[in-house]
């Protein structure tokens, strides 16, 4: 077998597991304690829902693609509202930097929902990567925070990357700046804390297999195929949730969801979810907040 470096990222690589990002060490779900959410719910869900900004001068041949996402701003995310509101169920919104000044109506009726703003980068064209230098993320990191602040009043405890894109720095940036969580990890069915010197950083874990970029766009699946497995991903959560609390994302951008061909099947879903009596609707710091309790009292 081929040996692995000792340390990876300044950190030392845990010798057992061998996790080589050294951020957290490796955890099976069985071994851990219990965990709880409020009213005896199975399942802590949090509706997340991304509104993107891509600039066209960067690529001026793509108008489909602009206008396709520019839809989500200017029609997509007011019909999520509407059947959100009705249903009394709470959203956490990554927003482009962009949006945040050139749409102001988005950041009006979030406020009034009590939605929460997660910080999401400049725009959906410029994610992070591995190329960037550590002072050039933490520019467009602390950029992004600060422009929510501006914004809202209140600075972002959460993160989501574009395109959930990250360096082998970021985690630690995030800690460093003040960041509470990230949606970046999906990697669990539980939130998990990371092993960072600044400060406590959380993964709330944001599933690919319940994001309609990746089962819509991606996979190509029918509104009703994706309806069909979310349906599925949570009645196996409610099972399982019932020995210990699972996190459920419903990752939803305003430009796929938000159409009308798809939205009732959204609405379907969250129907559904609520009607079960076992899903605690939250925003992504509301169940940070409930795990965080749990940690500090064992």
């Amino acid at each position: 077998m081929t040996d692995l470096a000792a340390n990876y990222n300044h950190r030392v690589i845990d010798p057992e597991t061998r996790m080589d990002h050294g951020l957290h060490a490796f955890s099976a779900l069985p071994k851990r304690a219990k965990l709880t959410w409020p009213n005896g719910a199975a399942v802590a869900m949090a509706v997340v829902i991304n509104v993107d900004y891509g600039d066209l001068a960067t690529n001026p041949l793509n108008l489909v693609g602009f206008t396709h996402r520019d839809y989500g701003a200017r029609v997509g995310i007011f019909r999520l509202m509407r059947i959100l509101e009705r249903l009394g169920i709470p959203a956490s919104l990554p927003i482009s930097d962009a949006l945040l000044f050139r749409a102001p109506r988005i950041v009006e009726e979030a406020r009034r929902l009590g939605w929460e703003f997660v910080a999401h980068g400049a725009k959906v064209t410029q994610p992070i990567s591995g190329s960037m230098s550590e002072v050039d993320e933490r520019a467009y990191l602390v950029t992004s925070r600060s422009a929510i602040e501006e914004a809202t009043g209140k600075p972002p405890r959460g993160w989501l990357g574009p395109a959930n894109a990250e360096s082998s720095q970021t985690a630690l940036l995030l800690a460093e700046l003040g960041y509470d969580y990230t949606l970046d990890w999906g990697n669990d069915d539980q939130p998990y804390g990371f092993n960072t010197p600044a400060c406590d950083l959380t993964a709330i874990p944001y599933s690919a297999e319940t994001s309609d970029a990746a089962v819509v766009q991606s996979q190509s699946h029918t509104p009703w195929e994706f309806a069909d497995a979310l349906h599925d991903h949570l009645e196996t959560l409610i099972a399982e949730g019932s020995a210990s609390g699972r996190v459920m994302t419903l990752g939803l951008q305003a430009h796929v969801s938000g159409q009308p061909l798809r939205a009732k099947y959204i609405r379907q879903v969250l129907e559904t979810a609520r009607n079960s009596g076992k899903v605690w609707f939250a925003t992504a710091s509301e169940i940070l907040d409930a795990y965080r309790a749990q940690k500090v009292a064992e």
